[in-house]
């Protein structure tokens, strides 16, 4: 089985994406289950409400609901909260960078405790953002995130991107950390394809990263469709060399347990 955890619909790069095409990726990549991680901030992207339509009437997607910062109130914290008591969404996801904000910020904590109570891992974007889009990076660090891990030990975090470029930083957090993941989504160049010096790269980096943390074991596969082709970024993966064990947990294991995935 495959699953891949980080995935998107919606307009991106001056095109809309639908659910049919991300399930037509799927197909053609030879993945079973995408989470679709709604990116409703600052007036754009994908709302949980129609990330949720389309996991409706495909059941293949699961659904990661969204935060926003800049809007964050009652109706919205309400709104998560219900999906979360009817076991519509299986995480939630917070956009560090785009939105200025650090995971700390004590407004955010009522839903960390909320995370908690009901088991549900929360995702940070970490890392690079959009050329298209406007950010700061010092918010999307991801030594940022260990402040966060030693506050509350018992949420289940996931860094995004594997803070890329950051990625021996992101490293140091996770073997600190044991509530620490991370996803292994959007490290190419946007909306081209991914070239064999790209992976040749890719493979390097992720070999320093297991010689400083000693295994692959608290990594997930994702990709970050439709910004790269699921079928390309598979094939990247399955290029780093791994155990069955680190392949399993990375591929299937670890999206499934820590999700809680009835599949």
């Amino acid at each position: 089985m495959i699953i891949d955890c980080h995935t998107h619909i919606g307009k991106f790069n001056g095109k809309e994406w639908s659910p049919e095409e991300l399930i037509a990726s799927m197909d053609e990549a030879g993945i079973d289950f995408s989470f679709v991680l709604a990116d409703f901030f600052l007036g754009r992207g994908t709302s949980t409400e129609i990330a949720l339509k389309a996991a409706m009437q495909y059941p293949r997607l699961k659904v990661v609901g969204n935060i926003s910062y800049s809007t964050l109130g009652n109706d919205q914290i309400e709104m998560i909260l219900q999906c979360i008591k009817n076991k519509e969404i299986i995480g939630i996801k917070f956009y560090l960078g785009y939105e200025s904000f650090y995971p700390t910020d004590e407004k955010l904590f009522p839903i960390y405790e909320m995370c908690i109570a009901n088991d549900m891992p929360v995702i940070f974007h970490t890392g690079m953002l959009e050329e298209s889009l406007k950010g700061l990076l010092r918010y999307s660090h991801p030594l940022n995130i260990d402040d966060l891990a030693v506050r509350f030990p018992d949420l289940k975090i996931i860094i995004a991107h594997m803070g890329n470029p950051w990625l021996m930083d992101c490293a140091a957090v996770i073997a600190k950390n044991k509530n620490v993941y991370m996803d292994c989504s959007g490290y190419f160049k946007e909306f081209h394809p991914i070239e064999p010096d790209e992976v040749s790269m890719f493979c390097e980096q992720l070999k320093l990263f297991r010689i400083f943390v000693g295994d692959f074991k608290k990594m997930l596969f994702g990709t970050d469709w439709p910004i790269y082709s699921q079928k390309e970024y598979l094939k990247a993966v399955k290029s780093v060399k791994m155990t069955k064990e680190e392949r399993d947990l990375v591929f299937f294991e670890n999206a499934q347990n820590l999700f809680h995935l009835n599949i």
